[in-house]
């Protein structure tokens, strides 16, 4: 099998993965649930949801906070997935800032804290370890992710469509609050 046939394959569980953090920055209050991680991890304001099926292909949503945008929960709602979205990250002062794609996992458009150091070499060892660090949050979040899921899918899959139905009915609530019969697709 060919590698870009790979990534197709496996494609979902990346689109899983970002709808997941879109539903915790918006139920947990972007906390990655790992103890002593005072993190927040928050959709940002550029979403772009993608679908193999129907008249529309793609829709991309931008500039004011289109992470609660009814538009974008009547696309999940319709079966439409997450295929890249703008993340920011903050812990403490600091904050990262960029681009997810659902199909490779790639970070771009990265923009990483402010560096401390005052001599070339000294900024190059605090952008390496910033990145290291803003890398290092996202993972765990992912490692989390991996771990509801391989539990009992079906308990992740119920709390995304009710988080779906609620934010389309103009509702922000927890997804453990919410009923299961979203129209939204697994």
């Amino acid at each position: 099998m060919k590698p870009l046939e790979l990534l197709e394959q496996g494609r979902f569980l990346g689109e899983e993965f970002l709808l997941w953090l879109w539903m915790r920055s918006m139920t947990e209050g972007g906390a990655s649930g790992e103890e002593g991680d005072g993190s927040g991890c928050f959709v940002d304001d550029a979403i772009q949801l993608a679908s193999e099926r129907g008249e529309v292909k793609e829709i991309s949503l931008r500039k004011g906070n289109p992470s609660e945008s009814r538009e974008a929960f009547e696309a999940l709602s319709r079966g439409m997935r997450p295929a890249k979205m703008k993340l920011r990250i903050l812990s403490g002062d600091l904050e990262w800032v960029f681009t997810i794609n659902a199909t490779t996992l790639d970070m771009g458009t990265l923009k990483l804290p402010a560096s401390t150091g005052k001599a070339p070499h000294e900024r190059l060892h605090d952008r390496l370890f910033l990145l290291e660090e803003g890398a290092g949050h996202l993972e765990r979040r992912l490692k989390l992710f991996l771990r509801e899921r391989s539990g009992d899918p079906g308990t992740l899959q119920d709390q995304l469509r009710a988080w779906v139905l609620a934010g389309r009915a103009g509702e922000a609530l927890p997804a453990d609050e919410a009923g299961s019969e979203a129209p939204w697709e697994a």
